[in-house]
């Protein structure tokens, strides 16, 4: 019993010395915890609502569709931008924006004429594929509010006057219908316009707090006065695609877990005297290097590649964008796999320490980079500070050239932040990297 009490000492004080291991060891779990609890509600206690991100598109610019946009900006939780009709589509497709409203030319007419038998109006509603929740949630609150807007238009101001008479117009030329409903439907329609003369009276003479409880007028089981035509908008050709994003979500992250393992064989290859023997060919230190950070970026990329046509052969998904974009991304991402490999051997300086560092900075990279939950999941703050965080720029590189269906631009701009990326990394790792023995 001594004897093993002796040596659960030895362990524990081997352990707690080390104290950048016993560092990583706890803060890994906490901000793992932190990144998901925020992501998923966090602690409930915070009535702030997460803003959506969404846009409409007014054509008509009438009084109504006005009011109706006015209401849901002043909602929170839509963060409204009005946007044209080219714009609203571009960002959807390009999945900037996760849902738009396009309001066409004639809504607010045609919405308030719904209301007394006429044809009802047409709205579009646009959205990113893998943003249905988005979808169904603008839906939703533009119905609630049309509906609330077209009533009190309809019954109250100007516009609803000239609705009440262009109805009475309808009504007198109105041919084949009864006596008795034509009287009785003109009666309504003049009482009617009595109440919005009174209205109109009491508004000119200074009554505006009146118009807070305008829009709670019941509607009954009157139907919506417009039809909504739901699209799903992107440049490829099948919509979202989860087993594209996976793919390049698991491959980012293992290809950048192979090329740490890679940069810790460095360090071994230092420690065992392989370096003096190689130095005395003699080759200088940029070549060691160099040589180091060459292999892993064929390696890395060619991991990569395999893993994204594997994906295509046994899932089906398909490249909707440019083959050459792919290939530049996957290339990209091998140039940044070797750079930050080399920058952790540096930084960490001896095996089991890189190990540890690597872990955390590894899990940290692919968590925000959206490689385990997909970015537009974030919520918005976190989608915009995510953005200096280089795997993200592959993953969305490699969504955008598959399922996005999107330009070859836009895989060029991923690129070039994967290289500017590895080359920071890799010049950290020349001036950091210790060369003793």
């Amino acid at each position: 019993m001594n004897a093993l009490l002796a040596l659960i000492r030895v362990q524990v004080r081997l352990y707690l010395s080390n104290r950048r291991a016993m560092a990583i060891n706890l803060a890994m779990p906490i901000i793992i915890a932190a990144f998901f609890g925020s992501l998923f509600g966090g602690s409930g206690k915070d009535d702030k609502p997460l803003r959506v991100k969404v846009a409409v598109a007014d054509l008509d610019r009438s009084e109504l569709s006005g009011r109706i946009v006015k209401a849901m900006a002043a909602d929170a939780s839509l963060d409204l931008q009005q946007l044209d009709q080219a714009t609203a589509e571009d960002q959807v497709k390009r999945g900037k924006l996760r849902a738009a409203l396009i309001l066409p030319a004639g809504f607010g007419e045609k919405a308030g004429a719904a209301l007394m038998g006429q044809d009802k109006a047409d709205v579009r509603l646009i959205y990113d594929p893998s943003e249905k929740m988005a979808k169904s949630m603008l839906s939703g609150m533009f119905s609630q509010y049309a509906m609330q807007q077209t009533m009190n238009s309809a019954f109250s101001g100007a516009s609803g006057g000239k609705l009440v008479d262009e109805s009475l117009a309808r009504l007198d030329k109105a041919e084949g219908m009864d006596a008795a409903d034509k009287a009785s439907l003109a009666k309504l329609f003049s009482s009617l316009r009595e109440v919005q003369n009174r209205q109109a009276a009491a508004a000119s003479s200074a009554s505006a707090a009146s118009g807070a409880d305008e829009g709670k007028a019941s509607v009954g089981g009157m139907s919506m006065p417009f039809k909504m035509t739901e699209e799903a908008l992107s440049s490829g050709e099948h919509g979202y695609n989860g087993y594209a994003h996976s793919f390049a979500g698991m491959g980012a992250q293992f290809v950048l877990f192979m090329g740490v393992e890679l940069g810790v064989g460095i360090l071994l290859a230092r420690r065992a005297g392989l370096w003096l023997r190689l130095r005395s060919a003699p080759l200088s230190r940029f070549t060691l290097l160099a040589s180091h950070f060459c292999s892993t970026t064929l390696i890395a990329a060619s991991i990569l590649g395999l893993v994204m046509l594997s994906g295509m052969l046994i899932f089906g998904y398909r490249v909707q964008g440019s083959w050459l974009g792919l290939a530049l991304v996957v290339f990209g991402y091998g140039l940044f796999t070797a750079g930050f490999g080399l920058f952790l051997a540096a930084v960490g300086r001896s095996p089991e320490a890189t190990r540890g560092l690597a872990i955390l900075a590894t899990l940290m990279m692919v968590m925000l980079g959206g490689a385990w939950v997909p970015s537009f999941v974030f919520p918005q703050w976190m989608q915009e500070l995510t953005l200096v965080v280089p795997v993200r720029w592959a993953v969305d590189g490699l969504d955008a050239m598959t399922w996005r269906g999107l330009e070859l631009i836009e895989a060029v701009k991923a690129a070039a932040v994967l290289l500017l990326s590895s080359a920071v990394f890799a010049g950290l790792a020349w001036w950091r990297f210790d060369w003793r023995e």
